[in-house]
């Protein structure tokens, strides 16, 4: 089915604004600027309480619930939202375009996920001015063109719409849950192993059989005839393994076996800044031409008192980067570095291997299931795509 075309102004009704600093009231308002949006979520995540005598200039325009906001400024973010009920009478940017749809012409569900679609980003980055912060007017969202059933049709579509969201939003809350659960394994089971007098205490040596590290190594100028990687240091600051996060070897460089990473290697960044050293990540996957820079060592476990997996979770403790970071040399706000001994002498708490490995295996299951979620979450994004696509050309 083909739908006529409408500019969106067509549909959508005034709205009011006014001047806070003007006003007699001294009431404190919610205001809603551009960083107030989660462009990912598509919400409204947090509105400053502002005092009207202290007012952006920017903070103009009256909204109400249903009033869907989209960024003028880089359209491509796509940050829009629509206003809720406990947001009713606050006010917005002058950075947003208030939609405020016209009841008898259309649905604001509808609008909303319209102004969501890839066609309408794109003929807004299309029609975008200023390089180095490009934006769109009012006008332009006006103008944009969109396709528009009748009423009942716009409630059935984002009615649809509304379902499959509802379903992404479950399964991302879903995941944001299983990522705070190895650390609550962790800490149920072994507590503040750094202060604790709970398990026997004792040097990181106890539990360390060697290191592993690689060569200070300029990279390649390009990529022409490289066969070899070598990592940077942001593979491992974020606590996992980012693979992309390397650069190329020159074409005749053969790196040494010992270099090279593997899966189920326990990776720790010894030099970064100081917010940043003592990062670790465990290696899962890996291509077999990635290798190991000087400022990354390979903890080699020793095997018969410690776990590969509780060490990751270990290193990751506030405490223990802290106690890193103190032992660090170099400069405030430089990159700091830390020797092996240093590392090896901190008192840790350690418990006994087989709790260890129970730790490993609860830690195996999580991960499963955050596999699981994460499937499943890749299905309904493609599912969202393709109903958002059928929708808004008549085929659903």
């Amino acid at each position: 089915m083909t739908w006529q075309l409408a500019p969106l102004g067509e549909v959508l009704t005034p709205i009011q604004t006014w001047n806070p600093r003007r006003a007699s009231s001294s009431e404190v308002f919610d205001y809603i600027d551009l960083s107030s949006v989660d462009r990912d979520e598509k919400a409204i995540m947090a509105p400053t309480p502002t005092i009207p005598s202290e007012a952006p200039s920017r903070a103009r325009q009256l909204v109400k619930s249903g009033d869907i906001l989209v960024s003028t400024v880089r359209p491509n973010l796509n940050a829009v939202a629509v206003v809720e009920e406990d947001l009713h009478g606050a006010t917005a940017s002058t950075g947003f375009s208030v939609l405020r749809p016209d009841e008898k012409r259309a649905v604001s569900r509808y609008i909303y996920h319209w102004v969501r679609t890839p066609s309408f980003v794109a003929d807004m980055v299309r029609k975008a001015t200023g390089a180095s912060y490009p934006a769109v007017s009012d006008k332009i969202v006006a103008e944009s063109l969109f396709p528009l059933p009748p009423l009942e049709e716009q409630r059935r579509i984002a009615g649809i719409l509304d379902a499959a969201d509802a379903l992404r939003r479950r399964r991302r809350e879903a995941l944001a849950l299983l990522d705070t659960l190895p650390g609550a394994i962790f800490a149920e089971m072994f507590g503040v192993l750094m202060t604790s007098n709970r398990f026997p205490r004792g040097p990181l040596r106890n539990l360390i059989a060697g290191f592993d590290t690689g060569k200070n190594l300029a990279p390649a100028s390009d990529e022409a005839g490289t066969r070899y990687r070598v990592l940077k240091v942001s593979a491992v600051t974020k606590g996992e393994f980012i693979e992309s996060e390397s650069k190329p070897l020159p074409a005749e460089y053969t790196p040494p076996a010992s270099h090279f990473v593997k899966p189920g290697d326990l990776l720790f960044s010894r030099a970064n800044t100081s917010s940043l050293i003592g990062a670790t990540a465990m290696v899962e996957k890996v291509s077999n031409n990635i290798v190991l820079p000087d400022k990354i060592w390979r903890f080699c476990v020793n095997e018969a008192k410690a776990e590969p997996i509780f060490l990751h979770y270990l290193f990751g403790t506030r405490k223990f980067r802290d106690e890193v970071s103190q032992r660090a040399t170099g400069s405030s706000g430089s990159m700091k570095n830390i020797s092996k001994e240093k590392v090896l002498s901190i008192e840790v708490g350690q418990p006994p291997v087989e709790m260890q490995r129970e730790f490993s295996r609860r830690i195996r299951i999580a991960r499963g299931m955050r596999t699981q979620v994460t499937e499943h979450l890749s299905e309904l994004e493609n599912l969202f795509a393709s109903l958002q696509s059928r929708a808004f050309a008549g085929e659903l």
